[in-house]
């Protein structure tokens, strides 16, 4: 068994480098039909189906094939939005953030020009969501409180909860806090906002609260792999503050099982390393 001092001095280390959360909340295929009444039909016909190809591809995680595909599209059609919509998406899959804005803020600037209502909002929230990604979270509201508080977009909760987050870090806890349970008024099972809601308790020093609202988002089905994996990290740092080796045990064997290659996983493998 370790020292208790080693132990906890090696714990510290471990939560001095583990990343913060960030539930992206990017939006689906966007539906809306491009307007192509200016085009040759068969131009149009070929862009558009290696623009479909490329979006099946970052479905199914093939991102570089996706990239190819959809910068053959532009090569065929440069004015369509929903193009460099995923294309901006690809980029940030990839981490090229600077791509991934520049073909994000074309999308905008088309879709708004082209009236392609969808697709406009679609940029918009994925610009808030990279922008917070990168750091740059003042300037990722603006994009996000658009979405919230407009009538005709269908799914406000994911604009709430990004700029939630957004807040969060700038330390606007009690904004922060009304955007989360805004989302959650909406969609009461949406799991990112649970789970930064949880973020926010844990981080008031709420364990208890923090603990109810993660259980909250492992219940939703509403996480991916990697969200499943954070809660169960974070409810495992909870129960070791609360003495409960057992609870942490148990949680940190979770997020070491769902996502093993992933910092979540690896932190959660680090600490039972270290825990007799």
């Amino acid at each position: 068994m370790l020292p208790r001092h080693t132990l906890h001095e090696s714990l510290s280390r471990l939560l001095a480098t583990a990343l913060a959360g960030l539930m992206l909340l990017i939006g689906g295929a966007c539906a809306t039909a491009t307007n192509y009444s200016n085009h040759d039909p068969s131009v149009v016909s070929e862009a558009r189906a290696k623009r479909d190809l490329g979006i099946g591809y970052l479905s199914s995680r093939r991102t570089a094939l996706a990239i190819r595909e959809l910068m053959a599209s532009l090569d065929l059609d440069s004015t369509d939005p929903q193009t460099h919509l995923w294309l901006g998406e690809a980029y940030r899959r990839k981490g090229q953030a600077a791509k991934a804005e520049h073909f994000l803020f074309a999308a905008l600037d088309l879709a708004q020009g082209q009236k392609e209502v969808q697709t406009e909002q679609e940029a918009r929230l994925n610009l808030s969501a990279l922008l917070s990604q990168i750091g740059r979270y003042a300037d990722s509201l603006p994009y996000c409180e658009a979405l919230a508080s407009d009538p005709t977009f269908s799914t406000p909760w994911r604009p709430l909860s990004n700029c939630g987050w957004a807040l969060m870090k700038l330390g606007r806890l009690p904004e922060a806090r009304q955007h989360f349970e805004d989302a959650l008024d909406f969609f009461p099972h949406f799991g990112p906002a649970l789970l930064n809601l949880g973020i926010l308790e844990a981080r008031e020093a709420h364990p208890l609260a923090a603990v109810r609202m993660f259980d909250k988002a492992l219940d939703s089905g509403r996480l991916w792999a990697s969200g499943h994996a954070e809660v169960n990290y974070r409810l495992g740092e909870i129960y070791i503050a609360l003495g409960r080796r057992g609870k942490a045990v148990e949680h940190f064997r979770a997020a070491a099982k769902i996502a093993p290659e992933a910092d979540w996983g690896s932190q959660s493998q680090a600490y039972l390393d270290l825990l007799p």
